[in-house]
């Protein structure tokens, strides 16, 4: 009863809603299926029908006993199912959330970055800036952008947003001889790609991009608004411009419940001398 009220002032529609859902689930003990099972199926049919909209709030799992009558354990279980499947999403201090329909991206397979992706598919995006400044290279920059221990490399640390929705955070560093003041120039919510193209006329031609499986941080998950066991995908990420060089190169945690990825594989055609031989 306790959580009841509270999730009321809070976000009185969806309480309503769920009240609905309560009053019109049946959970049979006698069934072979386990009460978690049964009462997830039910909460995944209020959100496939509507009647649980996208982003709309959960209440508490205390909540959530009162509503449907059930034990905390159960509850939890069937939360976590909807969860790990991205149905809900679970943002630290904030609360629980029922998910969007899950998009894809192509920056992957494109000459775009997450940002010029996502808004020419319409979204709203937005960034959180952590750091941006200029320093001497690390070895790997060093490497990377074949640039001096006494050159320099401008770092950009931000998280990407996608309708609100945390959806990467990433690590970026530019040859500092090739973008002069970059740190002082580029804007809260503007493209990096967009900018080194409109300013200093870079344009990103190709792109080696590595992908695997890695848990973030505390810290990097708090950024990301997901638990701190919950799974990435970590990306590693050089572009080049039209004559090779390295323009940019980055590190990120990507959150594919969000949106996924999409690749599209093409099999080339086997030719000997120009005769195609598929």
């Amino acid at each position: 009863m306790r959580g009841r009220p509270r999730y009321d002032q809070e976000d009185a529609g969806a309480a309503e809603a769920f009240r609905t859902i309560g009053s019109k689930v049946e959970l049979n003990r006698d069934e072979a299926a386990p009460l978690w099972v049964q009462l997830r199926n039910q909460v995944e049919e209020a959100i496939n029908t509507g009647l649980l909209a996208a982003n709309s709030r959960i209440p508490s799992e205390m909540a959530l006993c009162d509503f449907f009558g059930v034990s905390r354990p159960v509850v939890r279980a069937a939360i976590g199912s909807l969860s790990s499947e991205g149905r809900i999403i679970k943002m630290p201090r904030k609360g629980m959330f029922v998910a969007a329909p899950r998009e894809h991206v192509d920056f992957m397979t494109a000459n775009l970055g997450v940002f010029d992706d996502l808004t020419a598919k319409g979204h709203k995006v937005s960034t959180r800036t952590l750091e941006i400044y200029r320093c001497p290279p690390s070895e790997k920059e060093s490497k990377v952008f074949g640039i001096p221990a006494n050159g320099s490399v401008v770092r950009i640390s931000r998280v990407y947003m996608t309708d609100g929705v945390p959806i990467t955070m990433t690590r970026i560093s530019l040859p500092g001889h090739r973008v002069p003041g970059l740190e002082n120039i580029l804007s809260e919510n503007h493209s990096i790609f967009g900018t080194i193209r409109s300013v200093f006329g870079l344009t990103v031609k190709r792109a080696d991009r590595w992908l695997r499986a890695a848990l973030p941080t505390k810290e990097e998950a708090e950024q990301m608004g997901v638990a701190a066991n919950t799974p990435l995908i970590e990306i590693e990420s050089i572009a080049y411009d039209a004559d090779g060089a390295a323009l940019e190169y980055y590190e990120a945690f990507y959150n594919s419940s969000v949106a996924r990825i999409h690749m599209a594989v093409e099999q080339p055609s086997a030719t000997v001398n120009g005769v195609d031989r598929t």
